[in-house]
């Protein structure tokens, strides 16, 4: 009817999407029956009625010949289930417990039958105690250690140079240990810098020198009277240390 109707009117499916505002895909659906291509059924029935109406067909024929035509869907079949009771929630800890304090009695029933089994079979008798020695008097050996002469005794030389210095203002210096590159510091008045070396130490330049106290392996080097001035190359040596 929708398909005879609408070719009647000379409509093609473009000229039919445009007047009813259906797509062309549920046009074809509508034509053919083939309401599976359309959202559901309440979207079938209105497009019905549109389709029909521009038609000029009655929507309500229409719309019988289309419930008289549908499927009617199965009624769900409602399968009763049975309700298994569960045991309370206290139930589990109690058994749990009574479980334990059972295994428990048990244990100690038997420890205690143990126990009296080994009693009555194994009297107790206390050991012998051993009877004390007399102990003999112990007479010392004679001391063979050798007292050294506090004048024969050399004291150990101390290896490698240690260079103390003590700023009472502030200076600057550059300093070279065992012959490596030099390095510039600027230390302030009351700071103390220890330089170690092997076999040289060198100050190559001390700005301030009258502000630096020196020590060579705890030994004192003379004071610097020069004031403000720059002193140059002070080599700390073995034979610096032999003079001091």
């Amino acid at each position: 009817m929708l398909q005879a109707a609408r070719e009647a009117k000379q409509w093609s499916f473009t000229d039919t999407e445009e007047i009813t505002k259906i797509s062309v895909r549920y046009i074809q659906g509508l034509e053919e029956e083939n309401y599976d291509v359309l959202p559901g059924a309440t979207y079938a029935k209105g497009y019905l009625r549109t389709y029909a109406k521009q038609l000029d067909i009655d929507p309500d024929e229409i719309i019988a010949l289309y419930n008289a035509s549908a499927m009617p869907e199965p009624n769900p079949v409602l399968v009763p289930t049975s309700v298994v009771k569960g045991r309370p929630l206290w139930f589990r800890p109690v058994l749990i417990a009574s479980t334990a304090v059972l295994a428990l009695v048990l244990v100690v029933a038997i420890a205690v039958s143990q126990s009296g089994e080994k009693i009555a079979e194994e009297p107790y008798s206390p050991a012998a105690l051993p009877s004390a020695q007399k102990a003999e008097p112990v007479t010392p050996a004679p001391s063979t250690a050798v007292v050294p002469d506090p004048a024969t005794v050399v004291a150990p030389t101390q290896e490698g140079l240690t260079a103390q210095l003590t700023f009472t203002k502030d200076c600057w210096i550059s300093f070279a240990i065992d012959g490596q590159a030099s390095n510039q510091e600027l230390f302030k008045a009351g700071t103390t810098t220890e330089l170690n070396g092997t076999s040289k130490i060198e100050l190559v330049k001390i700005g301030n020198a009258a502000g630096l106290t020196t020590t060579l392996n705890g030994k004192p080097l003379p004071s610097f009277q020069d004031g403000n001035k720059v002193v140059n190359n002070i080599i700390l040596d073995q034979d610096t240390l032999k003079t001091l």
